[in-house]
């Protein structure tokens, strides 16, 4: 009694520690994850799936993701579901072998191996769950003492694995069969027979086109993003090391098990060795450069906009950073006013160019829907449902129920609030939304659709991934109370350093309700395009006072500091914020 008190106090600590662990160090990432994934309280869309290979996993996985919007869900979930795995895999090895002494340490290589998958956000948990079910059907196979009974077992659990769980089924075949190989069963290759028929259920699988390619029935690439190749040996590694771990108690099984100080000193080195690997591991397949990106992704979602400003001091290297960062100073309406006290990289730095991912799209609808551009918004709130792994965001299904009912297409709207009202998170705004439905006055009242209506373009036009400037523009034309539109346009030219097209810019709107005043980054412009006309051309054109004599105080500075070495680290103390360090510098 003692004894199953301990393993379980243990497995109930490996819970709370790897709890503590995720939250503190990776909760941003089960925010972000949470988003590309979406459960619907819906039998016409549950039984269809649980029909589907590996269905009843795959439901099981997304229903635990809806939670993960949920403070702590994340973590505590995900770390429930590795810490069961573990102690699956310990009653696995303890049946095999009542007094091995490995078997804490067997029983972690699991948990490590599968936790180092949760922190790619293209591996899903479905696979956790999956390799659960295969450690469960074990745990009970390894009891029974009949050959035929464990033959018929065998061969009715992979199939049974295969419509559950999907692939796990050849895993499962695999690790029979290991089994007996190495316990030198007289009869194990009876146990080829179930080899045979996974194999057998994932040829059939592709060829009827209950699957796309091999790789999804054979591998666990079933459980990672359909339209990527998982690269290295890292999604293997479970599996591999479930074999092994058989294999392993097998051959250690007929040896004498060691006492006193050497028990002791073996449970000092397996300890050692197990923090070892998770601290290796944690270091090497962490994805620490995306965190920085996933918590700036958060705080955009929840409006802590003074959080992702706070967090972008400094270098900033990446441009997933800087449009998000740029998106935030136009969300508080201080784009081309604040701009230029970060780290600037470039055009990019305002619209990434689209590269069919769904954090690419995501990102973009989400400029686009703040720059006022709903047409663009829509596209790429579509490109960012095909691309995710279930076809459909809860985050992106909100945008496209905004940007239809901006665009009156209130059955579009109506359908996708229908799917909505089914869900955990989306459920009760999509009940709200219902008030907008076949009611323009309602969306022209409220400040946000009433706004982008008006910037709505009176033809249809054919849409590019990067919209032009004109497009832009046009924006503002139609709706000058958006500033949005202007300040990209006029940011952008900026961050080329195309102060001709600039100038043009400048001739054609500055004066009109478009572009009725200069915001600081476009005054400071003004001068370097008029830097030899004077002050008072530069009043004429627009630009203040203050602007007018900090410039004069920046000449100065570099004049007396021309033949500095390191000038423009120098220079970027006193007016690292301005456009004419960035024009000059960078």
């Amino acid at each position: 009694m003692w004894h199953k008190k301990a393993y379980l106090l243990f497995y109930f600590l490996l819970w709370l520690v790897l709890s503590g662990f995720l939250q503190a160090v990776f909760k941003f990432h089960f925010y972000h994850i949470e988003q590309y994934q979406l459960f619907l309280y819906d039998g016409a869309y549950i039984f269809p799936a649980l029909g589907k290979t590996g269905g009843f996993c795959l439901l099981a996985y997304e229903f635990l993701v809806q939670f993960f919007i949920c403070p702590y869900a994340g973590a505590f979930i995900t770390s429930a579901v590795l810490t069961v795995t573990g102690l699956l895999a310990f009653l696995l090895v303890k049946r095999m072998d009542r007094d091995s002494s490995f078997a804490y340490f067997f029983s972690l290589l699991p948990v490590f191996s599968l936790l180092f998958l949760h922190f790619d956000f293209n591996y899903f948990m479905q696979g956790t769950i999956a390799y659960m079910l295969v450690l469960l059907l074990l745990a009970v196979y390894v009891k029974l003492r009949s050959v035929w009974l464990k033959e018929a077992y065998a061969v009715i659990a992979t199939f049974v694995l295969f419509r559950l769980g999907g692939s796990v089924a050849v895993l499962f075949a695999l690790s029979v069969f290991t089994k007996e190989l190495f316990s030198k069963s007289p009869r194990a290759y009876l146990f080829l027979i179930p080899c045979a028929e996974a194999f057998l259920l994932a040829f059939l699988s592709v060829r009827y086109a209950y699957a796309g390619e091999y790789r999804f029935t054979f591998l666990p690439d079933m459980y990672y993003h359909k339209s990527l190749v998982p690269s290295g040996f890292k999604i293997y590694l479970p599996w591999a090391l479930l074999l092994l771990i058989i294999a392993a108690t097998c051959i250690l099984r007929p040896k004498k098990a060691p006492a006193g100080k050497r028990k002791t000193a073996g449970l000092v080195i397996q300890v050692l060795a197990a923090g070892l690997i998770f601290v290796s591991g944690v270091k090497a397949y962490g994805h620490f450069r995306a965190m920085k990106y996933k918590e700036m992704e958060y705080y955009y979602r929840t409006k802590q906009f003074d959080k992702i400003l706070e967090m972008n001091q400094g270098n900033i290297s990446n441009y997933l950073y800087l449009c998000l960062l740029n998106l935030t100073l136009a969300e508080k309406g201080e784009l081309a006013d604040r701009m230029f006290a970060f780290d600037q990289k470039g055009p990019q730095s305002l619209l990434i160019p689209m590269n069919y991912s769904q954090t690419t799209a995501l990102l973009l609808s989400d400029i686009y829907y703040v720059i006022g551009h709903t047409g663009a918004a829509q596209n790429m709130a579509f490109e960012a449902n095909v691309s995710s792994p279930g076809n459909r965001t809860g985050r992106m299904l909100q945008r496209l129920v905004e940007t239809n009912l901006i665009n009156g297409a209130y059955a579009v709207a109506e359908k996708y609030i229908g799917m909505l009202e089914k869900t955990f998170a989306y459920g009760g705004w999509a009940k709200e939304m219902r008030k907008y439905l076949y009611n323009d006055d309602e969306v022209n009242k409220n400040r946000e659709y009433g706004m982008r209506r008006k910037s709505l373009p009176a033809d249809n036009f054919l849409f590019s991934d990067q919209p032009s400037d004109r497009e832009l523009m046009s924006l503002s034309v139609r709706n000058p109370e958006n500033r949005n539109p202007a300040e990209y346009t006029g940011a952008m030219y900026l961050l080329a350093k195309n102060l001709e097209l600039f100038g043009r810019f400048l001739e054609e709107y500055y004066g009109t309700e478009a572009l009725p005043s200069l915001p600081v980054s476009f005054q400071e412009a003004v001068i370097i395009v008029n830097e030899g006309k004077g002050p008072e051309v530069w009043k004429e054109k627009g630009v203040s006072q203050p602007v007018i004599t900090r410039f004069r105080h920046y000449r100065e500075f570099i004049l007396a500091n021309k033949d500095r070495p390191r000038l423009s680290d120098y220079v970027k103390r006193s007016f690292g914020d301005t456009y004419w360090y960035y024009y000059m510098f960078k």
